[in-house]
């Protein structure tokens, strides 16, 4: 009888999405502020100048990023990008289950209207950065060296 694996643990990104999506102190109130555009690699903020809000329905609605379609600075300008480098990181296979949900919070991060209504690009914690890293150790990237981004580059790509 070959020996049987204890159950693996829930993943802790789980948990850190719960408490950061949906804590009593993350969802009180009103974000401060009006949306400002974090340049670099990111699309200007349509709403640029104005509160957070409701996203668009129609042509303008979010490709992705949807859990902040409530109250975001985001619209289509800014997800769709994202939801190409998810697809593309899907499409090669190299990303696993909880890396491809890592990346999509990770380009999704812009969208969440605490970080809309801050100059610059968004702040990501550490341990955030090393569960992707982790989670994501089988798919290749590569610096863009103009740019300083991150680039998925996939199999013989």
């Amino acid at each position: 009888m070959s020996p049987t694996l204890p159950p693996r643990p829930a993943p802790t990104y789980q948990l850190l999405v719960l408490l950061l999506f949906f804590s009593p102190i993350a969802s009180a109130g009103q974000p401060k502020g009006v949306c400002i555009s974090p340049g670099g690699r990111f699309p200007a903020f349509s709403s640029e100048g104005k509160p957070p809000g409701k996203a668009a329905k129609g042509r303008r609605d979010l490709a992705l990023c949807r859990i902040f379609r409530q109250k975001t600075c985001c619209d289509v300008t800014q997800t769709f990008p994202a939801l190409l480098s998810v697809r593309k990181l899907s499409s090669t296979g190299e990303g696993s289950g909880e890396c491809l949900h890592l990346w999509e919070l990770l380009e999704c991060s812009i969208c969440d209207p605490r970080v809309g209504v801050r100059p610059g690009p968004p702040v990501i914690c550490a341990s955030f950065c090393d569960m992707v890293f982790e989670a994501c150790s089988e798919a290749y990237f590569s610096m863009d060296t103009k740019t300083q981004c991150l680039l998925l580059r996939g199999l013989g790509r």
